[in-house]
């Protein structure tokens, strides 16, 4: 497909700031006819904008830090994996040996480290041939489409939302050969589906929400989550319900009224929810009505259980067969871990992995008679059944060994804590710690019962270096609340000992003896 220059009416005479002049003057899915280019060149030899900026069209990012090692971000919508998929990607990261890892996200998808250019051609080629893709997966975008992990095999399942995800997936990026009406948002848009009263995915810029109306499975539409720089708050009922085949039209509607009227000067400002604020829910509805059409009030979505824990060995809906997640340490794989993903899949389930929001890996499919050789595999040393209950519970930004935004070393400093917590104290139940090495909140902070944001902070010695904020009460279930500020600038080689204090303090943990 060749995509043409669009036209941008709805930027006419509208003050822009350096990144909306430059995501103007050339649409970033206009250097899909140059990657081959580009590839050939070396990265030194590219326009700096089309390099640092509008490669992240098509998911590859320019980092500071590893200068021509980027990373290369996944579509995976609902977090399903085959198990070829996992061997493609595993593949892709073998050839980088030591430079290469991967990363699992908290929106269900994939990130591979130390990528080249010169290889993006193949690997956009052999990622395509598995059904995999990468666009629009970036910067100004929707991102990945996110939903149950458990779907389709989940006992408690009110929808099964893989084919909802893929749907909006498709509509979003024009089938994955990208779609220039989204392609020029004012900053990033987050969509999800929940199929289970316990899916909590309020931190979405729109979700929708499985309700009956009049003897008919529909959605709710739930409308504004949003962790950022200058906002924390969770998504609000428009109080609109549609059927499932009017999620794409809504999501239609909601996306263009705010692509078309929101902040493009001062960037911080360029979230959906800001935009709500401004204009009111009100008057953003009536705006909605205008697009879609008369909007059927939502008859009441229900969400109103604790998230499960996916932990451990669990019977799917299909009789004889059963779901396994397991722990990854803080979401991070080489490519030998995803290669023994891949055979464990196959070798005991249905040959699919599900990814989580937590980072974790759920097996489906497995039958009775394989879950004793399953528990006997080796790989269950490296991902456990049943982690400790501090590191259970612990979520991670990429940090600041490749993000140049990242304040903090948050995967290493979150591993390590993690770890020595769990062996330290006993803490009754699994407990959400989210890490984030800036304000950016990748790592969600605000929504773990503990949270911790990078920043700087002086140590014992009075020397500046590398801290975290502490946020306390972030839940998420039948009372859900943002996390509030409970203790600023702590220095990194403190935290441990502030945790542990707040562990026992706060959250009910005892020393080990």
């Amino acid at each position: 497909m060749t995509i043409s220059s669009p036209s941008r009416p709805y930027l006419d005479g509208k003050k822009l700031n350096k990144i909306e002049q430059n995501k103007a003057a050339k649409d970033g899915l206009l250097v899909g006819s140059e990657i081959e280019k580009f590839a050939e060149l070396g990265w030194e030899q590219i326009d700096e904008t089309d390099l640092q900026l509008r490669l992240k069209w098509f998911g590859m990012f320019w980092r500071p830090k590893t200068p021509g090692k980027f990373m290369l971000r996944l579509r995976v919508p609902n977090g399903v994996l085959s198990a070829h998929q996992l061997r493609i990607v595993a593949s892709i990261v073998e050839r980088y040996g030591e430079q290469g890892s991967c990363d699992i996200t908290t929106r269900q998808n994939l990130q591979l480290r130390g990528v080249l250019l010169g290889d993006l051609p193949e690997i956009l080629k052999r990622l395509k041939e598995a059904g995999l893709s990468t666009i629009q997966s970036g910067f100004d975008n929707p991102r990945n489409v996110t939903g149950n992990p458990i779907a389709g095999i989940d006992p408690n399942e009110i929808i099964d939302t893989r084919p909802y995800t893929s749907e909006l997936q498709d509509f979003l990026t024009n089938n994955c050969e990208g779609n220039p009406e989204f392609s020029n948002l004012p900053r990033k848009w987050n969509t999800a589906v929940a199929g289970a009263k316990d899916n909590f995915l309020l931190h979405n810029d729109i979700i929708f929400h499985p309700v009956e109306k009049d003897g008919v499975m529909g959605f709710g539409v739930w409308i504004g989550g949003v962790l950022s720089s200058q906002m924390n708050a969770y998504a609000i009922p428009l109080n609109a319900w549609v059927k499932p085949d009017q999620i794409c039209a809504m999501t239609d509607a909601v996306i263009k009224i705010w692509r078309d009227n929101g902040e493009r000067d001062k960037r911080p400002k360029g979230r959906f929810r800001l935009y709500l604020d401004q204009v009111g829910l009100e008057a953003f509805r009536l705006m909605v009505e205008e697009r879609f059409g008369s909007l059927t009030p939502d008859p009441g979505s229900i969400f109103d259980t604790t998230p499960r824990s996916h932990y451990g060995i669990h019977p799917q809906k299909q009789d004889g067969l059963s779901f396994a997640g397991v722990h990854v340490p803080v979401g991070r794989l080489k490519a030998q871990d995803l290669q023994d993903l891949a055979t464990a899949s196959l070798d005991y389930g249905s040959g699919e992995v599900r990814l989580t929001e937590d980072q974790n890996v759920i097996f489906v499919g497995l039958s009775t008679d394989r879950i004793d050789a399953f528990k006997a595999d080796p790989l269950l040393q490296r991902f456990p059944l049943q982690p400790g209950t501090i590191a259970a519970g612990t979520v991670s930004c990429t940090g600041s060994t490749y993000c140049g935004f990242a304040l903090t070393n948050t995967k290493d400093q979150a591993l390590a804590a993690a770890q020595e917590l769990d062996q330290e104290l006993d803490l009754p139940e699994e407990l959400k710690i989210h890490w984030t090495g800036c304000p950016n909140t990748c790592g969600q902070a605000y929504m773990g019962a503990i949270g911790l944001t990078g920043t700087k902070a002086k140590n014992s010695d009075g020397e500046m270096g590398e801290g975290y904020t502490l946020t306390l009460g972030g839940s998420q279930g039948p009372n859900p609340a943002i996390g509030e500020i409970h203790r600023k600038a702590i220095p990194a080689d403190e935290i441990k000992a502030v945790l542990k204090e707040v562990l026992i303090e706060q959250f009910g943990a005892t020393p080990r003896n």
